[in-house]
């Protein structure tokens, strides 16, 4: 006797949200700030996708998220520019991938210390720790 009730309830609440859901979808579809957001957001990642390694299964190395140590290579892949690449090179790729991770503007605080961290040891500058808070 209560199973109808309980299944019509459930029913009344999902239609509920979905009717509250609908507009407030379609004010953010429209909302050019919003999806500036969304496109900085997709181009970081994008960005960083070589900076992360999928586990074994997805045929990756096994290893995940960043090295405990940055090396040069993995900075390297992080700025997406070579090892070798000249200061300036450097310079840029790193201004490109702050613009679309800052903290202000929506992305990580830790995304924007490992570009950072990228950019000083690509450009020869030592950390005194691997902590971005030193």
């Amino acid at each position: 006797m209560a199973t109808p009730f309980i299944v019509g309830l459930g029913v009344a609440a999902a239609a509920t949200a979905a009717r509250a859901a609908i507009p407030a979808v379609e004010a953010l579809r429209t909302n050019p700030e919003v999806k500036r957001q969304f496109g900085a957001a997709a181009a970081g990642f994008g960005g960083m996708r070589s900076a992360f390694r999928m586990p074994a299964i997805f045929g990756g190395s096994g290893a995940g998220g960043f090295e405990a140590t940055m090396s040069r290579r993995e900075a390297s892949q992080i700025l997406d520019v070579s090892e070798r690449g000249s200061k300036q090179q450097i310079k840029d790729a790193h201004r490109k991938m702050m613009m679309l991770n800052h903290p202000d503007r929506g992305g990580s605080p830790y995304i924007a210390s490992k570009i950072n961290e990228a950019s000083e040891i690509l450009q020869g500058q030592n950390r005194s720790s691997g902590s971005a808070f030193s």
